[in-house]
């Protein structure tokens, strides 16, 4: 059983990886194998085909994207629109390391998968909602604090700060830069959120 288990996470990491590297069409089920070192009988007893592969692989994601989000979200040294900067900046510094090359695998597929796959498009749809449910949770908590004011619609600005930041990340890749998620930042971290 630790064995299954293993080829499943290894497989994960490695569709993470190479679905980032070069996308969904573009990732054959062998190069992933090869990546993970796995065998193929344990892909299909685990996945069925590449799509639900793809829906586990951005669950996989999301997932380990969760505590770096709540463990920031939570932090009370700061008050929560400064939690919500903290939250950007530190994903900004992760893409730096990276060479500002890869993006959010979330949006990655999306842009792939939603016009033709409707699985997809519910699924990746539904991880979003839960991310933008956590980043209005803390808008909230920035309403409650007096730090936006209360006829702001929160879960209309986690909206706009999700779809900014995607939008970002897909400039940053063309530009090769840092320079389109400072302007998220910016813009809409320093003037949206500071208008209560």
């Amino acid at each position: 059983m630790a064995r299954r288990t293993d080829a499943r996470e290894s497989l994960l990491a490695a569709g993470v990886e190479l679905f980032l590297e070069g996308g969904y069409d573009f990732t054959g089920t062998n190069t992933i194998l090869e990546r993970a070192s796995a065998p193929r009988g344990s892909f299909y007893h685990h996945f069925g085909d590449k799509l639900g592969f793809a829906l586990a692989t951005a669950e996989h994601y999301y997932e380990r994207h969760l505590p770096l989000l709540d463990r920031i979200l939570a932090d009370e040294a700061c008050t929560p629109l400064q939690r919500l900067r903290r939250y950007f900046e530190v994903m900004r510094h992760s893409y730096e390391q990276e060479g500002w090359s890869k993006g959010c695998l979330l949006g990655m597929l999306s842009q792939e998968l939603a016009d033709r796959e409707p699985e997809a498009r519910e699924a990746l749809a539904a991880l979003f909602g839960r991310w933008r449910h956590r980043l209005a949770a803390g808008l909230r908590e920035a309403q409650a604090h007096g730090e936006l004011g209360k006829d702001e619609d929160c879960d209309e600005l986690a909206s706009a700060l999700l779809e900014g930041w995607e939008g970002a990340l897909m400039a940053m890749k063309v530009a090769k830069s840092g320079a389109p998620l400072d302007r998220f930042m910016q813009v809409t971290l320093d003037r949206l959120l500071t208008r209560g």
